[in-house]
């Protein structure tokens, strides 16, 4: 599976759900011990995908030159960090980006569907 299709567009109480039952299945017959170790190794495996993505996010953001301070003394002093030349950069703009998205959730409903048929 290559990376641009993974982690797959899932329905977001499936996926959760698919989490529960890992983390349920990760209990096994495990004391509290080895709990408690299982579940910090598993919460730093995500927090180091996380900081990861944050910088990488970050410096995609100041290529794209996209990054936003709504904290700046401008915006504090009255001034709008929205219209400034950020128009092109709006999130309001991303309409082709959510209509894609929106048709792979669609697909990945009839895969859903299609699987269920076939069971």
């Amino acid at each position: 599976m290559d990376n641009e299709n993974f982690p797959p567009n899932t329905n977001p109480h499936v996926f959760t759900l698919i989490a529960v039952a890992v983390g349920y299945a990760c209990v096994g017959d495990f004391n509290a011990n080895e709990q408690n170790s299982i579940g910090n190794w598993i919460i730093m495996v995500g927090q180091y995908v996380l900081t990861h993505a944050a910088q990488q996010q970050l410096i995609e953001s100041r290529i794209e030159n996209s990054n936003i301070n709504i904290n700046s003394k401008k915006t504090k002093s009255g001034g709008s960090v929205y219209t400034d030349n950020n128009e092109n950069k709006s999130n309001q703009n991303q309409r082709s980006e959510v209509d894609m998205l929106i048709k792979a959730v669609k697909r990945m409903q009839e895969e859903l569907e299609n699987i269920k048929k076939s069971d």
